[in-house]
Formats: C-alpha cells, sequence, structure tokens
C-alpha cells in the first residue's frame, strides 16, 4: 500500500461496507505483534508494521487514501491511475470494483485506511462466509444500470468472495485468462498473468470499453486473442 499524497483531484466516497470493516478490525487490534508473526507466517518487521496499522486505525487522525491511488503491487502499477484523465477517472468511479479483505468491495475513489489482510490470513476466520452475500449484491447493483456484463480481472484468491453461481443467474460473467507460449505449450505463468490484468483493465479504462468484443483488440506485451481456443466465459489471450 501506498499513502502518498496524490495530487490528482477526484471526488473521494467512503466505503459502503465501513462498519464491516470496523467489525473486522476490532478483532484484529486483539492480536499482538508476535501473534501476527507467528500466524501470518511473516518477519517481526512485518509483523508489527501490520501490528501498527491496525492499532491507529481507529485514530481519528490516522491518514486516509482513495483505494485505486493506495494498492501497489504489479497489477495496479500497470494499471497506473496517475495518468488518468478526467474522463478516464470518471469512467473508472462508475465502472471498476476491488476486492477487499477488510472492505469487501470498494469503489475506487472510497477512501481506505493501512491494513495488512488478505482471504487465506491465519487471524479471522472464513471471510469468504462473511462477505460472499454482501459482496455479490453488491456488484449485482453496481451493474444494473448496464448490461450486467461483469469482467473478471481479479486474482482467484479474491473472486471467490462473490458468489457466481446466485451472479450468473443474472448477470454475464466474462474472465480473460492470459497464457504465453513456451516449448509448445501454452502455461500461464503467474507473473505474467498479473502484468497483463492490469494491462487490461488499463486498456478497458482508457477507451472507455462498453461492449466486451472490443476486448479481443487487447494487444499490450504481444498478447492475442485466441477465438479458437476461448468459450463464452472464458477469453483465451496468448503471447
Amino acid at each position: 500500500m501506498n499513502f502518498k499524497p496524490i495530487d490528482t483531484i477526484v471526488r473521494v466516497t467512503q466505503p459502503q461496507f465501513s462498519n464491516e470493516a470496523y467489525s473486522i478490525m476490532q478483532q484484529l487490534i486483539s492480536f499482538s505483534a508476535s501473534d501476527i508473526s507467528k500466524l501470518e507466517h511473516l518477519s517481526f518487521k512485518l509483523a508489527y508494521a501490520a501490528f501498527e496499522f491496525n492499532q491507529q486505525f481507529f485514530n481519528a487522525n490516522q491518514i486516509v487514501k482513495p483505494a485505486i491511488f493506495t494498492y501497489s503491487g504489479t497489477v495496479f502499477d500497470k494499471l497506473n491511475p496517475y495518468l488518468f484523465t478526467t474522463a478516464q477517472l470518471l469512467f473508472v468511479e462508475k465502472h471498476l470494483r476491488i476486492f477487499s479483505a477488510l472492505y469487501g468491495l470498494l469503489r475506487p475513489f472510497d477512501l481506505i485506511h493501512p491494513y495488512r489482510l488478505d482471504m487465506h490470513n491465519g487471524l479471522i476466520d472464513d471471510l469468504y462466509s462473511f462477505w460472499s452475500d454482501k459482496v455479490t449484491t453488491s456488484a449485482m447493483e453496481a451493474l444494473m444500470d448496464d448490461d450486467c456484463i461483469l469482467i473478471n480481472l481479479a486474482s482467484a484468491e479474491y473472486f471467490e468472495m462473490l458468489t457466481t453461481s446466485y451472479f450468473s443467474q443474472n448477470c454475464q460473467i466474462l474472465t480473460p485468462i492470459f497464457k504465453q507460449e513456451k516449448r509448445g505449450k501454452l502455461l500461464v505463468n503467474s507473473f505474467k498473468s498479473k502484468e497483463a490484468r492490469g494491462l487490461m483493465t488499463r486498456f478497458i479504462i482508457e477507451n472507455q470499453i462498453s461492449d466486451p468484443e472490443y476486448l479481443k483488440g487487447f494487444m499490450e506485451q504481444g498478447y492475442a486473442f485466441s477465438q479458437d481456443l476461448s468459450a463464452n466465459d472464458e477469453w483465451i489471450f496468448i503471447r
């Protein structure tokens, strides 16, 4: 997470599930740095940083920042929201949602606190059950003004928060899968796939795509859409 100040001016919002996040954090603040280190298999330095995040969470002076500008890592680095135009940021506000173990489902300009928590953590039991209904309903509500098509560019760990069996009764889920050819075989490279998910998210935003057919024009880093290998709900891109 990156909490350096930003120059971009956006209309900030509050997370829809703030109360639920506070409830989770009430549990997290009971863990010591040693507990976190042991249960999360972290170095004490990282565990202590997480402990400090937790202890300061309810501090009125705690720093907050819009979610899309806060998360870092391979996907968000390739997304690079700092370069978006005003028109693209307006598109982002309406069309992008971010899964979070602490906040459930975030709009891009929701203000979030520093935290460290993933879905497969050793501290809080079964976050999937906690979030499933809430996140699924929220995602469907966000899509109702459009054609109810969800482009899934999340990691498998976070997309499992969505109850897809219920969601797909009402909306279409389309999952791009990125593979690369190596020694005659098509394989998913985890790092390259993360890069591609960030780049495709950016591609959608830069071109303000509302018709999924235009995703087939994605050619970043040498990828090309494969009609032969793709299915209705999984589109295969090969490099």
